[in-house]
């Protein structure tokens, strides 16, 4: 046995002897050929070798397991129909099989290992299904069991009050109820009937200017005497000199110009804040008026000059000057100009602005004219005698813009280092129209990159030049050198800009 434990046996199938006395190298012919008949072993080298080398047993062991796969064949029809109407549902080639008494022969192992991939992958299936079932059921009945928990709890609780804190009699809450309904029912019949006199009472003539509600106050003083649900706003005493004050607002009432803010004083020191709220009421019911009132294009020049107001107002002196002035847009007359045509055709539609500038030489401080051009996408600097574009920037390359606080057109484009343009510096640039074309400018560059201008305004900031730094100084002189700042160069790396 331990001999017989030290190998390792391996199954033979079939065991054929050669011969009657297990002599080797002797094969006696008619005892192979009646073991080789006998074994089966004719059969099955014929199946094989038409080709189906994989069995499987057509009995109930392998048809109900592969039913889950496909559709399970009805009860009582014979095992052999049941397989073939499975496999028929599970699309398997009629090549690939061959059907015999109790087996099936599958011809390539691909088949099999598909029908067993596919039964493995319903197995999963089913399982999740079982489980998803169970945890809903578990779920559900656990909820079940709180709801009804909660409903006993809350139906105790309610005994319990009821127990503790018996109701009032029923005769009592009707006559509070009764109360109720007459005391709503008295401030509506008097509600409707003040509201009637006033509605009822002829309509005095419109003023000129705007017109006058002149029920107005009598229906302020009747809803703040009394509503159907709050006691009144003032007492008994001071009511009618609520209504005097506002019935006198009638005549005494200011123009309706948006600019004018006067209006009526209190007469009594208790309608202090009532009078204060009817002034802001009534100012703001004028802008609206007037709101209402404006073109489309005003709108939009308001917006302009709403917009400007917020980068320079109490920041630049020029500010207060260009008040008065209208913001033109276009200054150069592009369009009627054939002149213009190429500078026209640069700005592809998207012209937003057309301006004169002077720009100051970084070399000497000397100023040339140039036309400046503000599009969508592009700053275009061009030569105002041969009309073309000579410097081309664009907005996303501009990194700030330098003013100063005077009176002056004096600024300073800052462009990123980066940029093709930006590589030879900084521009400065002298303009007729500073608040107009920075405000442009701001509204463009936001519309377009989504970022607002970073605007600088300072007596002293450093630009960036071809050859390094330079620090500009604004000088505040008393002596008018021309309408024009003048720009002197102090050394390799100061400059100052004289100004009045």
């Amino acid at each position: 046995m331990k001999n017989l434990y030290s190998k390792n046996p391996n199954y033979i199938r079939w065991c054929i002897k050669p011969n009657e006395d297990k002599e080797p190298g002797v094969f006696t012919d008619a005892l192979v050929q009646t073991q080789v008949r006998y074994l089966g072993l004719l059969e099955n080298v014929r199946v094989r070798r038409a080709g189906y080398a994989y069995r499987q047993g057509g009995s109930s062991d392998w048809l109900s397991p592969m039913a889950l796969v496909g559709q399970e064949p009805e009860p009582g029809v014979w095992r052999r129909d049941g397989v073939q109407a499975l496999l028929t549902d599970l699309r398997v080639p009629p090549a690939e099989l061959a059907y015999g008494r109790t087996k099936i022969f599958i011809r390539t192992p691909r088949t099999l290992f598909d029908l067993e991939e596919r039964r493995r992958q319903r197995v999963a299936e089913l399982a999740s299904l079982i489980q998803a079932t169970y945890r809903g059921w578990k779920c559900r009945t656990h909820y079940q069991q709180m709801r009804k928990s909660q409903i006993l709890i809350s139906a105790c609780f309610r005994g319990h009050a009821v127990t503790a804190h018996p109701p009032a009699p029923a005769g009592l809450l009707r006559e509070l109820k009764h109360q109720q309904r007459r005391s709503q029912a008295s401030a509506t019949i008097s509600a409707y009937w003040k509201g009637y006199k006033v509605t009822a009472a002829p309509a005095p003539a419109r003023r000129p200017g705007g017109a006058c509600v002149p029920w107005l106050p009598n229906l302020v003083v009747f809803r703040l005497e009394r509503s159907a649900f709050s006691p009144p706003v003032f007492s008994a005493p001071r009511r009618p000199k609520v209504q005097k004050f506002f019935l006198g607002l009638r005549t005494p009432l200011p123009p309706m110009a948006v600019t004018d803010c006067s209006w009526p004083a209190a007469p009594y020191k208790f309608l202090a804040n009532t009078n204060e709220e009817l002034k802001k009421i009534f100012y703001l019911w004028k802008c609206k008026k007037y709101r209402d009132r404006l073109t489309p294009q005003r709108k939009v020049l308001l917006q302009d000059k709403l917009c400007a107001s917020e980068l320079f107002k109490d920041k630049k002196t020029l500010y207060a000057n260009s008040l008065q002035q209208a913001f033109q847009g276009e200054y150069l007359g592009l369009q009627k100009n054939p002149k213009y045509r190429a500078l026209h055709t640069a700005a592809e539609g998207k012209l937003v602005l057309a301006d004169t500038v002077r720009k100051v030489n970084r070399a000497n401080g000397k100023t040339v004219p140039r036309l400046f051009l503000l599009t969508k996408n592009h700053i275009i600097l061009a030569d105002p005698k041969a009309a073309q574009p000579k410097t081309v920037v664009s907005l996303s390359d501009i990194r700030s813009v330098s003013v100063t606080r005077f009176s002056d057109g004096f600024f300073v484009l800052h462009l990123n280092e980066t940029s093709t343009v930006g590589s030879k510096g900084d521009f400065l640039l002298v303009s007729d129209h500073l608040i107009e074309l920075v405000t442009k400018l701001h509204q463009t560059l936001l519309e377009t990159t989504a970022k607002a201008l970073n605007l600088q305004v300072a007596d002293e900031f450093s630009t960036q030049f071809g050859k390094g730094s330079v620090a500009i100084r604004i000088v505040e002189t008393a002596e008018k050198n021309g309408a024009a700042p003048v720009c002197k160069k102090r050394g390799s790396h100061k400059m100052e800009v004289l100004v009045h």
